[in-house]
């Protein structure tokens, strides 16, 4: 059995480092997967709130743990940029590794008490599961928009 934890303090030990690859679909999956294989290296893929939604928690959470077993590889699953208690609770249910909890959008000090509280109920759900908190906030970046960015023409 594969514990993030471990494969991450076995990197930092070896100077190494564990590369984590936003996903959108089962095909950007299968390549940071195969990919991963070729190289013999574990891997991280993340899903932010939006490419959950898109996924679904379960189905990627179910994908993802599929391919660790089947293979007996280290890929490993981030709830990437969750925005709500609610979100973190849901991907820590179906079986993410990792939490990125990203209240960064809030003032500082309610930031750090919503995290903390946060951290004792995902703790309570999975005690190995991984939390990172978050600040200073850079804003989203995997929505869609409406509007496809025009660049100008020589």
């Amino acid at each position: 059995m594969f514990v993030l934890r471990d494969i991450l303090q076995q990197a930092q030990n070896d100077g190494s480092d564990v590369g984590h690859f936003n996903i959108a679909d089962f095909v950007m999956l299968k390549a940071v997967f195969a990919a991963a294989q070729d190289l013999k290296v574990p891997v991280i893929v993340g899903a932010s709130e939006g490419e959950r939604k898109f996924l679904g928690v379960r189905q990627i959470a179910a994908l993802v743990r599929g391919l660790r077993e089947e293979f007996d590889f280290p890929i490993f699953l981030n709830a990437d940029h969750t925005h709500s208690l609610a979100g973190a609770v849901e991907a820590t249910k179906a079986g993410f590794d990792s939490v990125v909890f990203d209240l960064s959008a809030l003032p500082f000090d309610q930031n750090i008490r919503q995290t903390k509280e946060a951290i004792e109920v995902l703790k309570g759900i999975n005690p190995v599961l991984l939390i990172e908190g978050e600040i200073g906030d850079i804003g989203t970046g995997s929505e869609i928009h409406d509007v496809a960015p025009t660049c100008p023409r020589d």
